[in-house]
């Protein structure tokens, strides 16, 4: 309580200190490209003549104080655009210029870059510590991503995958319901598709992705690992401008165009059909989804945006097909009972209207609402029966089932307004509310048995309030955020970001904040053959999870086009939660019943070379990190090593533009193995059925500790060749569209599938020869090549 009254105390007398400055005349506008009208993010401001400067934050706009009458002379420059040079006439403090229209250029071969040098700006680059920027050109340069975001930020410091065919990602030692995902501003809930695990973001669609993984201000919150937020395109309002991708197994489309004078729209859609699994194993599995956007320029100061998404993913892996080809080619009929089956359903929709207002050149109000909602129903089961006959004695029949089937609803009715007051060229002040109300559904079977069910609808409110004061080679933004929810008295979050700018174009930063998490996810990983999904469960009579951040962060400009920079980073979880989803209906009652709580701790470092030299760009990371998790009924109390933690990450992503029209991408990965909970014991649980005379049992294999065996390490190598067509059949079909260019893409993936990923050893015996014997399952067993063909118009 004390240090939150601190920081309230600090933040007023900042506000009434800096009142007395306010009287410096201000600019602002909006930055776009001159083609389209689309709102440039990260575009720099700079004061001819001085050392002072601004950048575009992520709705295009900016704000500029300290001018004095009379007229100036700006700079404003984008990378891959003609930088431009405006004399601004300021008579008065309310100033708000026309939009300043960038015009594009040709980029030369030695100015192709997978990450563009220029600031990041969803949070603040000048203060955020730990905050990384992709582009769609990064993201379809890396040969494994598939053009998907969730993909390629798996390439990046700190970020790892949990399961081999799960999309979910875990940051920094933390659970993977910890990581907040917004889409121009919406809370997306699981994210993914399930059929390629990738996202179910059109990378078509995408104008930028900013990754805060730690430390991050007080504007975001309810998520205590990292915050990813995605903006989309408005629009073309000048022409019809779009993107077609046919292929054998998806197909793509993308379109915008001007709506009106003061109007643009976006349309885009994907649609994937697993042909491969179809004809092979009579598996059926698909997935669509699809973006509406449209923006009304009402005047200068008026802006007012609509946007609409849907998802839908349907999911049948069904092995049966499989083991009756198996059967047949050894001349067996073990397998004809044999049933083995995964079916995953679940969808998202979320629409939202924002309007962003500029009251004055000081001050600029981005007010949103919208509605998110995700459903899912996910079954994984295994159904194997045999016959036993012996001479002398009864035919049995013994029959092997598991299975497990969860189901979970969130939606999500939010507002949220947020201030943007310039008080001095040296203070912006940012503050802001918002209001989330909330409705659950969960339900969990585990071997056809119900394991309970949760309805809830809590009400969060939250506000937040910040200041980032520049004083010289000195930035200090302090912060606090109040959280209030469902009726439990309010949380206090204070952060604190330092950054020190120092010769030879070194700078030093350190961040501290705290994080509370009202709304964790299920863990079912141990339960589920593959869990794809967050089972999202709201803490209704428990304290909130909460983390506290600890980050420090050196960095370091090359050249104008690269840079080197290393963070240290320590959390401490001091309350996390899990499911003991296994305890009985004798043990518990209800499933909120079986919520565990523990603690966590996380440390590491992390290197990142990025940059661009000649024709060649990229980056390489190199990341050393350690994660354990302590809770009362596992491992006897003690700590032990997190799921997900990889001692090790070394990642390169490798662009060689040859020529204009001819370009070669690599990416490679080694980490770590991770833990894993390796059994060596089984218990059958046995039921005999006197009608039918059929003796069933489902096994449960038991280890003796958690995480008590580590895998082997992970490596992979894929590439790929970009080759833009300018003759031949690809050619002319896209004259017959008019296209402003094709071009074909060929990737091959897993070049190191001669040295096998392991993901799990499982157990042959329990006795016999094969007692202590376990067989390794893996997933990169051959490699794969594919070919796409875009048009652009």
């Amino acid at each position: 309580m004390k240090v939150s009254r601190y920081y309230i105390t600090v933040l007023i007398l900042v506000l009434i200190t800096f009142k007395g400055f306010s009287q410096h005349y201000a600019i602002s506008g909006y930055v776009t490209d001159s083609l389209s009208r689309e709102t440039l993010i990260g575009a720099g401001i700079q004061w001819e003549g001085t050392t002072l400067g601004v950048v575009s934050d992520n709705n295009g706009f900016f704000q500029f104080a300290g001018f004095s009458p009379g007229q100036h002379p700006l700079i404003i420059s984008y990378i891959g655009y003609e930088p431009k040079r405006i004399i601004v006439d300021v008579k008065n403090k309310s100033l708000v210029i026309p939009e300043i229209k960038l015009v594009p250029r040709i980029l030369e071969v030695d100015e192709v870059s997978i990450i563009a040098a220029k600031p990041d700006v969803v949070g603040d680059r000048e203060v955020e510590t730990s905050m990384i920027e992709l582009t769609s050109k990064s993201i379809q340069s890396i040969p494994a991503a598939g053009n998907d975001v969730f993909s390629a930020i798996k390439y990046l410091p700190g970020i790892d995958r949990t399961e081999p065919f799960s999309p979910l990602f875990t940051v920094r030692g933390g659970d993977p319901g910890e990581n907040a995902v917004l889409l121009d501003g919406v809370m997306i809930y699981n994210p993914y598709h399930s059929s390629i695990t990738s996202g179910i973001f059109n990378t078509q669609t995408i104008k930028s992705v900013d990754l805060l993984i730690g430390g991050f201000g007080s504007e975001y919150g309810g998520r205590n690992s990292s915050v990813m937020y995605i903006s989309t395109k408005d629009g073309n309002s000048s022409k019809l401008h779009g993107e077609i991708e046919p292929s054998t197994i998806h197909s793509k489309a993308f379109l915008e165009f001007p709506v009106g004078d003061k109007g643009s729209a976006m349309v885009a859609g994907r649609y994937f059909y697993d042909i491969f699994s179809e004809f092979i194993m009579n598996n059926k599995s698909y997935f669509y989804d699809f973006n509406i956007s449209y923006t009304y320029r009402l005047n200068r100061r008026n802006r007012f945006t609509f946007k609409y998404f849907h998802s839908l993913d349907r999911t049948g892996v069904n092995f049966n097909t499989f083991y009756r080809y198996f059967g047949n080619t050894f001349n067996t009929d073990i397998y004809d009972d044999f049933d083995l089956r995964l079916l995953n359903r679940w969808q998202n929709r979320a629409a939202t209207v924002i309007h962003k207002w500029i009251l004055s050149p000081r001050l600029f109000v981005r007010t949103q609402l919208y509605y998110s909602v995700h459903e899912s129903d996910n079954f994984s089961g295994t159904d194997f029966s045999f016959t036993v006959v012996e001479e002398g004695m009864d035919t049995l029949r013994f029959q092997l089932k598991t299975s497990s089937n969860f189901t979970n609803k969130i939606s999500d009715l939010s507002g949220k307004t947020v201030i943007n007051y310039k008080i001095a060229a040296f203070s912006t002040l940012r503050l802001g509310a918002e209001v989330n109300n909330y409705y659950f559904k969960n339900r969990a079977w585990i071997n056809e048995i119900d394991q309970g069910s949760l309805k809830n609808n809590p009400l969060q409110w939250a506000g937040f309030i910040e200041d980032k004061i520049n004083a010289g080679p000195v930035i200090i933004r302090p912060g606090i955020r109040l959280t209030h929810y469902d009726y439990r008295g309010l949380k206090y979050e204070p952060r604190l970001n330092i950054v020190i700018s120092l010769p030879w174009d070194i700078r030093l930063k350190a961040a501290y904040g705290h994080y509370y998490q009202h709304v964790i996810s299920m863990n079912t990983n141990e339960v589920e053959m593959n869990q794809s999904v967050d089972y999202y469960f709201p803490l209704k009579n428990y304290e909130p999870s909460k983390s506290i951040h600890y980050v420090a962060g050196i960095e370091k400009r090359l050249t104008p086009m690269s840079l080197i920079s290393m963070d240290v980073y320590y959390k401490d979880m001091e309350k996390v939660y899990t499911f003991d989803i296994n305890q009985t209906d004798n043990e518990v009652i209800t499933l909120s019943d079986k919520l565990q709580q523990g603690s966590g701790k996380a440390y590491g470092a992390e290197l990142l070379l990025r940059g661009s030299f000649k024709n060649f760009s990229g980056w390489i990371s190199y990341g050393l990190s350690w994660a354990t998790r302590q809770y009362p009924f596992l491992n006897n109390g003690e700590p032990y090593p997190y799921d997900y933690n990889r001692r090790h990450a070394l990642k390169v992503v490798a662009n060689y533009a040859i020529t204009k029209t001819l370009e070669y991408n690599v990416s490679f990965v080694f980490l770590s193995g991770v833990y894993r909970s390796i059994e060596q014991v089984m218990q059958n649980y046995y039921y005999y059925d006197p009608v039918t005379n059929e003796l069933s049992f489902f096994p449960v294999w038991l280890s003796n500790g958690k995480n008590n065996a580590k895998m082997p390490a992970h490596i992979n190598l894929d590439m790929s060749i970009k080759k833009r067509l300018r003759s031949g059949f690809g050619k002319q079909l896209s004259d017959v569209f008019n296209a402003t260019e094709s071009y074909v893409t060929i990737t091959i993936r897993n070049l190191t599938f001669f040295r096998r990923n392991v993901e799990y050893y499982f157990p042959i015996a329990t006795e016999g020869r094969w007692e202590g014997k376990y067989l390794p399952l893996g997933t990169n067993y051959f490699p794969s090549v594919g070919v796409s063909y875009t048009i652009k118009f």
